[in-house]
């Protein structure tokens, strides 16, 4: 058992910030994949849909700016804690006003909850793992953020099963609320922080940060940009479109989108592996680019 704990660099901060994205991450994927249903129930169109989508993808670029300031600023522990507390109030938004429009406002809260802590996560995994098992730190970190990714919307697709579009989506979210609120308690009796912190210079410059990138990394990035674009096109009318058009269930739709996430999972473990042995980039894992995304993580953070 020491062994596997060492070969999967699960210090007790990792522990303990593996258990909080599974419990963060679960609630919310629980509601999220079906949020478009959600705002076509209540009278929401497409134009609502694209924008909910929309939102998703460019608060998760603007949000880890905010979120490295804090974490450097105020220490991750605390800059985590209060990432929570965010999260919490989306859903309790999302639970207590049953309109569209509150669907949206309530996204700006919860559903880039990875954008914004992902810097205190990778300060967690540097300061906790030696430079030499951080590869295999941060691919923990993806396989514990695809666990909820699978489970969860089958989780969610019961409960619309069970419930309904509407009420469906507020007991999914009520049950992230709860998850949210456990983590939130995990990470204050359990979370470690540095015997001595840093001292830092925290310049709120994401310019000059820009230019102090390496330019493969740059190159990467643009890549990467231009994957996700094709991507994110249709990703919010999927669901729409298996549902109430070729009438697959919301549970059968949960399940597709679990063996999507096994399959990832199940080639982060031996990918991570290979890479510490070779010291070469790792191999692209997710649309061309977050295996390679990976290993530039770990030369930042050596």
């Amino acid at each position: 058992m020491k062994k596997i704990i060492e070969f999967l660099s699960l210090k007790k901060n990792i522990a303990v910030l593996l258990s909080v994205v599974l419990f963060i991450e679960l609630g919310e994927r629980m509601g999220e994949r079906f949020l478009p249903l959600y705002i076509i129930a209540l009278g929401g169109g497409s134009i609502a849909i694209g924008l909910l989508n929309a939102l998703d993808n460019f608060l998760s670029a603007i949000y880890s700016i905010p979120g490295g300031y804090l974490s450097d600023r105020f220490g991750y522990k605390k800059s985590l804690m209060f990432f929570n507390i965010l999260a919490s109030l989306g859903y309790l938004i999302v639970i207590i006003f049953p309109y569209w429009q509150a669907a949206i406002v309530g996204a700006i809260f919860f559903i880039s909850w990875s954008a914004i802590s992902l810097p205190a996560i990778m300060s967690v995994i540097g300061e906790s793992i030696p430079i030499n098992k951080r590869t295999m730190g941060v691919s923990m970190h993806s396989i514990t953020r695809r666990i909820p990714m699978a489970l969860g919307p089958i989780l969610g697709g019961a409960c619309l099963s069970i419930w309904g579009d509407i009420t469906g989506i507020r007991v999914a979210f009520s049950i992230a609320f709860i998850l949210s609120i456990v983590s939130f308690f995990v990470q204050f009796n359990m979370l470690e922080t540095p015997k001595i912190p840093k001292k830092m210079n925290c310049k709120f410059n994401p310019l000059k940060m820009f230019k102090l990138i390496n330019p493969t990394l740059k190159r990467l990035l643009i890549s990467d940009i231009l994957i996700k674009f094709c991507t994110q096109i249709p990703y919010a009318f999927v669901v729409i479109w298996c549902v109430k058009f070729i009438k697959i269930g919301t549970f059968q739709f949960g399940l597709l989108t679990a063996v999507e996430m096994i399959t990832a999972i199940l080639i982060y473990i031996p990918v991570a592996y290979l890479v510490e042995k070779s010291g070469k980039k790792a191999l692209a894992l997710e649309n061309g680019s977050e295996g390679a995304m990976r290993q530039s993580k770990k030369n930042m953070l050596s």
